[in-house]
């Protein structure tokens, strides 16, 4: 084999090598694109439950509360027994109520505080992304065209050598 001969085979190999990575790259760009997005789309889904049952809770809490007061549950009739008990079991009632809707707040603030954090990654990823893209898309095609012309310019060479011998 000659030197020039290994020199075209070796500009052959980088321009494999050129495409393969830019190829490789690309997809693996897409995966973390579809990657945020299945992420965002979970992170909405779970929101979208964390509201519901968020609402589910404040509707329950604002029943007890109004079957509280419908039922004197200010403690102001206590004269008898079963009323008292009544008051008793309505207030503890009322209290799991808010508990559980403080619960459903902090459980929405949590997945918000996610796609917070989802979003800021995601605008970081974009931002390199697309500078990425410029290099995929734009210089690493130009470089093989440029590793082309080299190859062809040598083979032509390599004929006239072999031709002049």
């Amino acid at each position: 084999m000659t030197k020039i001969h290994a020199d075209i085979e070796a500009l052959r190999g980088l321009r494999e090598t050129l495409a393969r990575f830019r190829y490789d790259q690309r997809d693996a760009r897409y995966r973390g694109e579809g990657e945020i997005e299945v992420t965002r789309g979970e992170l909405e889904a779970r929101a979208s439950s964390a509201l519901a049952w968020l609402e589910r809770c404040r509707v329950e809490l604002d029943a007890c509360r109004e079957a509280s007061a419908s039922s004197g549950g200010s403690g102001a009739s206590a004269s008898s027994a079963s009323s008292a008990s009544s008051a008793s079991s309505d207030d503890c009632l009322g209290y799991e109520r808010a508990v559980a809707v403080a619960e459903a707040q902090e459980r929405l603030e949590r997945v918000r505080r996610w796609q917070q954090r989802v979003e800021q990654a995601a605008s970081v990823f974009y931002g390199a992304a697309m500078g990425f893209r410029d290099l995929l898309e734009n210089d690493l095609p130009r470089t093989e065209e440029q590793l082309l012309d080299m190859i062809t310019s040598l083979e032509a060479a390599r004929r006239v050598q072999a031709a002049g011998s």
